[in-house]
């Protein structure tokens, strides 16, 4: 069962220093508008899909078909799309996409990403929201707080694993200090000349080392 299950990163080196991921966890991927946060975004997808877990993302600046077409298996792969109807194109809902009115639609997100999570109802699943940043520029930190909570609550009761993106840079220290008290762990980027870094804190008794995950592009 979901309880049991332990999740993966997608990337080794980090995998193999923090042995997995137990369920019913959120983790808050945080740093600064760097190239190297959509690949860690992508390994954590990907993982999720190649372990045969459920997995619900809500992208705010991609449409759900352009997330489709970035994976080969769709099967488990669940998108609310906040971008189509924004950018004026009519789409019907189908199995793998529902449609929101836009990142400031809330509600729409709250009652969509709650039917698919139950879809996957007694198996391992993972949700990701990329980014809170930009659903942050749409409503306030007070209501963002409220639907991270319950979605976050129908996450852990299953067993699953939250994942949450933030630009630190965009944002105060008290919006910051809110979403850590949604995201128990954190993966913390940094760049360096020419290479990304990441480590995990508070998923280990101590911070994991930086390892390095991918090339800076100019």
């Amino acid at each position: 069962m979901s309880c049991m299950h332990k999740y993966r990163l997608g990337l080794e080196e980090l995998d193999a220093a923090i042995d997995g991921v137990s369920g019913g966890i959120g983790i808050l991927v945080e740093g600064p508008s760097i190239s190297g946060k959509e690949a860690i975004v992508y390994s954590l997808i990907r993982q999720g899909l190649d372990d045969g877990e459920g997995v619900v993302l809500i992208p705010t600046m991609e449409t759900g078909e352009n997330v489709l077409a970035s994976y080969g298996n769709t099967k488990n792969l669940r998108v609310v799309d906040c971008m189509s109807r924004p950018l004026g194109l009519d789409r019907l809902d189908s199995a793998n996409v529902k449609y929101v009115n836009g990142p400031g639609d809330v509600t729409g997100m709250g009652v969509w990403t709650g039917r698919l999570l139950a879809e996957f109802s007694g198996r391992p699943v993972r949700l990701c929201i990329d980014s809170l940043s930009t659903l942050l520029m749409y409503s306030s930190l007070q209501l963002i707080f409220r639907f991270l909570h319950m979605l976050n609550g129908k996450v852990f009761a299953a067993g699953g694993l939250s994942v949450g993106v933030v630009d630190e840079g965009m944002h105060d220290q008290k919006t910051m200090a809110s979403l850590r008290q949604l995201y128990r762990a954190a993966l913390e980027l940094k760049e360096g000349e020419d290479a990304c870094y990441v480590r995990a804190v508070r998923l280990t008794p101590l911070p994991t080392p930086w390892f390095r995950f991918g090339e800076v592009i100019e």
